[in-house]
């Protein structure tokens, strides 16, 4: 049967009526559902194509960063070999002068010692192989199998390294310490080139000898001299197990840990494990107590304090005593190391059990240290300080400085630091010179050199005759500072109310205090209490009675007073303040007016202190060092000195000006340059001369000495001997100065400090203060001035002042007694003292152009003081 185009076209096309449009929509559903079902499973795989594709660039993006972050990581790695490992295992950490020259090497007590691996004892290797690396002898560098287990227990929130010997050995000596992936891809890369170019035997004997045990000791020898006093051959297996245990975590897991004595101690007990520590403000080390003070002679009487330096430390309390006790976590984790090499076969049951039950003996070294420099002793606290700073642990700094072969650049200057140390070799420049049963010359001395315009210290001895490593720095150790205090508690913030001038007269008379406090301390004069005299000479002459009455202008109550005064002190960077209610407190004028502090004030701070006058009122904190880098010169600290403006730079010349009158009017004659370069300064001493000061600084440093027999020293038969007067007084400390500093000057421009814009000069007399043509010229702010004209003839007074300033000190009866016993404190009681800051006499014959006299220090009688001039005098610096 045969079909036509028209019946084919017939047959395919679907009739539709209305007598079938239900089945018809039936069907049209059932093709439609079946459409969507396609069309969802078509979206479905579209999705999961997404993904796919999205994952596939995620792959790629992210596989092209992994290579860029190894080709990154490795661009500037290096060969590994022998001679590499040997080269950085042997590095010393240096310290260089501000030149670059060399000062020294980092001090050797706690120095790592290279020994071949033969001069280690078989247990140490066994011990450190079955702990951190227990298929070392297995595989190329990289324990695959560990590190893919130490990624597992990570994400499981078990901690567990997965680094190999060598891969430590590259962290050590080759990468860095940081927690970086770079840092863990190079120690990768290295591991697997140290495991293609170098021996099992030099990799594992490069490793022993670089370790890290605690107490900055690094490798084995050093650890078993430092722990037990003996070679690393030698160790046991108990001894050896506890070093390799401590590779964990060396300050948690070192084998010692320190204690206080507790005064049952026997000598034997005690015997190779004392050991001594700088005791400040800021450690975490409990102050020495009575049971301590009690100790230090006992143990002392048992020989085992080799230093008269050090016992007289312990005695004043700058240093404490601890005794080493083993550590029991380090106990602990030998146990685990003991465990690891019985499992692995390196030891058997029975040697297993020995070395569990072997009692640990700690044994320190006798130090063999050679004599270093006080200044080197310093660098060296500061730097493990910084480091400290950077997040490093006590024991991680102490390694880096000691093992670390670090580059510390300095700010010391070899040419001054050589004249310094010279003048200090010389007897002659300290009268009264002797050597005690002791062996430590008496009387001692300290000075410091600063470049105040950005706080680096050029020179600094911290005593004479130094006899070995951490002896007393002097120089950093607080003194009684006598007058020199006066200056920055009492005159800056005088002059800084910008009420108060140096012209302003005062009564150097004793008494007349307005405080009740005051008037029962009532302090001696040091000048001759005659009658009055400005500012500017009673600090030239050092007056006592005057610095007192100025210091109670500060404010309206005796508290308000010693506030004002205390805020000046810490603003100039003087911490060792006492503020607090007490018997040693420091919230009296006796401390803050003359010096009679209850710590004292360290040369290194005064220096600072001064040098923030010199350097405009702008406070400069002081450092020793300028950078620290590894030995390739990557920079790990960089130092930074914190600033901050004390006073404005015209109330700081003020100052100047008027601590330049103490060298050419006063009592700081000795301090004069020979090249006539000026110079500003104070002297200072305290009841009887005991103690001897001079700051002073020039257009160019400043400089802070000091002179005094130490206290607590003693006969040869133990008994105290008493401190002698300093002979010729703050003079011998003013020549001392002026020798080292003209040495330091030697070649220098001779200049003048620079005057701000808002000072002016005008000559003034320096009895009643008032202007005087023929006077001595002094700086003054604008908008301040004399307050009145002058009627003295300006001679100058021909008494020596004594110069032997009275402070607190209960051991001195006379330090509230009147001079003139039976008489009153005050002269002329029929003179009135208005104002209630000073006494005065009979006032002088009063001059037409000053009508009603007066001052701003307190006896103004009620006057307007004349206009300032209209042309300041002068303009040149004095």
């Amino acid at each position: 049967m045969s079909y036509d185009n028209n019946d084919r076209n017939k047959i395919r096309r679907k009739k539709v009526s209305s007598s079938t449009s239900k089945s018809s929509s039936t069907s049209s559903k059932t093709q439609n559902k079946k459409k969507s079902k396609s069309k969802s499973k078509k979206d479905k795989f579209r999705y999961f194509r997404s993904a796919g594709v999205i994952f596939l660039i995620l792959l790629v993006v992210g596989s092209a960063g992994f290579c860029g972050l190894v080709f990154a990581s490795l661009r500037d790695v290096e060969p590994v070999t022998e001679a590499l490992l040997n080269e950085k295992t042997h590095q010393t950490t240096t310290i260089n002068y501000a030149t670059g020259d060399k000062l020294s090497n980092a001090p050797s007590i706690n120095k790592k010692t290279p020994v071949p691996l033969d001069k280690i004892s078989k247990d140490l290797q066994n011990a450190v192989i079955s702990i951190e690396d227990e298929r070392f002898y297995e595989h190329n560098g990289v324990d695959i199998k560990g590190l893919l287990r130490s990624v597992v227990k990570t994400l499981t929130g078990t901690k567990q390294g997965g680094s190999t010997v060598p891969m430590q050995v590259s962290k050590m000596l080759l990468t860095t310490e940081q927690q970086t992936l770079p840092r863990k891809i190079k120690d990768i890369y290295y591991a697997y080139e140290m495991s293609k170019n170098v021996s099992k035997e030099k990799i594992l004997e490069t490793y022993l000898n670089n370790f890290f045990v605690g107490k900055g000791l690094a490798g084995a020898e050093a650890g078993a001299r430092g722990y037990f006093d003996k070679s690393a051959s030698d160790l046991t297996l108990s001894e050896a197990a506890l070093l390799a245990g401590s590779t964990k975590n060396p300050s948690k897991f070192s084998a010692y840990t320190t204690a206080k004595l507790d005064g049952s101690e026997t000598k034997e007990q005690l015997e190779n494990k004392l050991l001594f520590f700088t005791n400040t403000t800021d450690d975490s080390l409990d102050d020495p107590t009575e049971v301590d003070f009690n100790m230090i002679d006992k143990i002392n009487s048992w020989g085992l304090i080799s230093d008269r330096d050090i016992y007289k430390q312990l005695k004043d309390g700058t240093l404490v005593v601890r005794k080493a006790i083993n550590n029991p976590k380090a106990k602990e984790r030998q146990e685990v190391v003991l465990k690891k090499m019985l499992e692995l076969g390196h030891i058997n049951d029975q040697e297993y059990s020995k070395a569990m039950t072997d009692e640990i003996n700690i044994k320190l070294p006798k130090s063999a240290e050679k004599v270093s420099s006080s200044v080197e002793d310093y660098i060296e606290s500061e730097v493990i300080d910084a480091l400290i700073e950077q997040g490093h642990t006590v024991d991680e700094a102490r390694n880096m400085f000691y093992n670390g072969g670090l580059i510390i650049n300095t700010t010391i200057d070899p040419k001054m630091q050589d004249a310094l140390e010279t003048e200090y070799e010389n007897n002659d420049n300290f009268p009264g010179h002797t050597i005690g049963a002791d062996g430590i010359s008496q009387p001692q001395s300290s000075m410091v050199i600063l470049d105040y315009k950005n706080g680096n210290i050029k020179a600094l001895v911290g005593g004479r005759n130094i006899k070995g490593r951490k002896t007393l720095n002097r120089a950093i150790t607080p003194k009684q500072p006598g007058s020199t205090i006066k200056p920055l508690s009492v005159y800056t913030p005088a002059i800084d109310t910008l009420k108060i001038t140096q012209a302003d007269a005062v009564s150097d008379v004793r008494g007349g205090y307005k405080f009740k406090d005051n008037i029962r301390w009532n302090p001696k004069t040091t000048t001759p209490g005659k009658g009055t005299m400005s500012l500017r000479k009673a600090l030239a002459k050092s007056s006592n009675t005057i610095a007192a009455k100025t210091a109670e202008m500060l404010g309206g109550t005796y508290d308000e007073c010693v506030d004002v005064m205390i805020d000046y002190l810490k603003n100039f960077g003087i911490t060792t303040l006492n503020n607090s209610p007490g018997a040693n407190t420091d919230r009296n004028f006796s401390a803050l007016t003359l010096g009679g502090m209850a710590e004292g004030v360290s040369p290194l701070q005064m220096a600072v202190a001064y040098g923030t006058l010199a350097n405009q009122g702008t406070y400069v904190e002081p450092s020793i060092f300028t950078t620290i880098t590894t030995y390739d010169g990557q920079l790990i600290v960089k130092n930074t000195p914190e600033e901050h403006k004390v006073v404005d730079p015209e109330v700081a010349y003020v100052l100047t000006d008027m601590l330049c009158s103490v060298v050419t009017e006063g009592t700081g004659g000795a301090a004069s340059l020979p090249n006539g370069m000026p110079v500003a300064g104070k002297t200072g001493t305290t009841n009887n001369s005991k103690d001897a000061w001079f700051v002073g600084y020039t257009p160019y440093y400043v400089g802070a000495t000091y002179l005094g027999d130490d206290a607590g020293t003693k006969d040869a038969n133990g008994n105290n001997v008493a401190r002698r007067k300093v002979k010729g007084g703050s003079g011998s400390t003013a020549r001392l100065w002026a020798k080292v500093m003209a040495k330091v000057h030697q070649n220098l421009t001779v200049t003048k400090f620079p005057i701000p814009k808002n000072v002016y000069f005008t000559k003034i007399n320096l009895i009643d203060g008032g202007r005087s043509p023929s006077g001595s010229k002094a700086a003054f702010i604008k908008g301040t001035y004399p307050g009145r004209i002058s009627s003295y003839r300006d001679v100058e007074e021909t008494d020596k002042p004594e110069e032997t300033e009275q402070n607190n000190d209960p051991s001195q009866p006379n330090n509230n007694e009147n001079p003139n016993p039976g008489q009153p404190t005050n002269p002329n009681p029929t003179q009135p003292n208005p104002g209630g800051g000073s006494e005065s006499p009979a006032p002088p014959p009063v001059d037409n152009n000053n009508p009603g006299g007066g001052n701003s220090g307190g006896n103004n009688g009620g006057s307007t003081p004349p206009p300032a001039p209209n042309e300041p005098e002068g303009g040149n610096n004095p």
